[in-house]
């Protein structure tokens, strides 16, 4: 082999080698990119224009398929099984006995006042909706955890702070001016509190789906908690309106959940 042939034979392989350098370096890169795009999806918090939009068609597809009920709790159920699946770490957020108290709300009704606005003014609706209830869950030390199109998810360290928020959302929703896009809008409220507990266990989740079943159950215009919510109020803050059972989906035996009434804690 001559001298040029060597040459030519070694850079060909130098070639090869870099090529094959570059080739990984690129596919690390995309992963890379991949894992930092995956991140911002699961911290994003509110949601983007596009995103309620893309709600909206979702919605419709969803009341085709499920019916105007299924599509009225989806939302709900999407945000219970997400947290379950993609945020262990709550755990942070618990109190000082280990204890957070989870809230789920969306708008009752949302799908016919979707079909009577329009998409345009169902997002703007959205608007003052999502900035209503952000006000009265900072007022109140509140984690919005994520929201889906009219739905949120909010976690508490204290069963005080959560009662708080919701109930300043429902009054808030009472004293809308009339003409007002939130004028005739009813949300409902559900809370439950439970153990928080590390990525290697599984009560966090199984308490995430309970307050998503409570929430479920509520009406618009309602606050409603379960048992273990009311155990850690103090007594006399708020009275209760009415108690009753429920049949909660996937979590065995009858429940007795409680309906605050969040009027009486204005006047006092």
């Amino acid at each position: 082999m001559s001298d040029l042939e060597l040459v030519l034979a070694a850079s060909t392989g130098l070639l090869a080698v870099a090529l094959l350098v570059a080739t990984w370096k690129l596919a690390r890169s995309r992963e890379r990119i991949a894992e930092l795009e995956r991140r911002t999806e699961r911290q994003r918090i509110v949601p983007t224009p596009a995103d309620a939009v893309r709600t909206v068609v979702g919605t419709a597809l969803k009341v085709k398929d499920q019916g105007f009920s299924g599509a009225l709790r989806s939302s709900i159920d999407d945000l219970a099984l997400w947290a379950d699946v993609e945020r262990p770490d709550l755990v942070r957020l618990a109190a000082s006995d280990g204890t957070v108290t989870i809230l789920f709300s969306d708008i009752e009704g949302s799908t016919a006042l979707n079909h009577r606005l329009g998409d345009r003014g169902w997002v703007q609706l959205l608007s003052k909706h999502d900035r209503l209830l952000t006000r009265a869950i900072d007022a109140h030390s509140g984690h919005v955890i994520k929201t889906q199109g009219d739905g949120f998810m909010v976690a508490f360290a204290e069963a005080s702070e959560a009662v708080g928020a919701a109930c300043d959302i429902q009054r808030a929703l009472s004293k809308v001016r009339p003409g007002s896009r939130l004028s005739g809008v009813k949300v409902r409220i559900g809370a439950h509190r439970g153990s928080a507990v590390h990525r290697d266990g599984d009560l966090f989740g199984r308490n995430v789906a309970y307050a998503a079943r409570v929430a479920a159950q509520a009406e618009g215009g309602e606050v409603l908690v379960s048992e273990a919510v009311l155990d850690a109020l103090d007594e006399g803050t708020i009275s209760v309106a009415e108690s009753r059972e429920a049949d909660l989906k996937g979590v065995p035996g009858t429940h007795q959940l409680h309906v605050l009434d969040w009027r009486s804690r204005e006047r006092a």
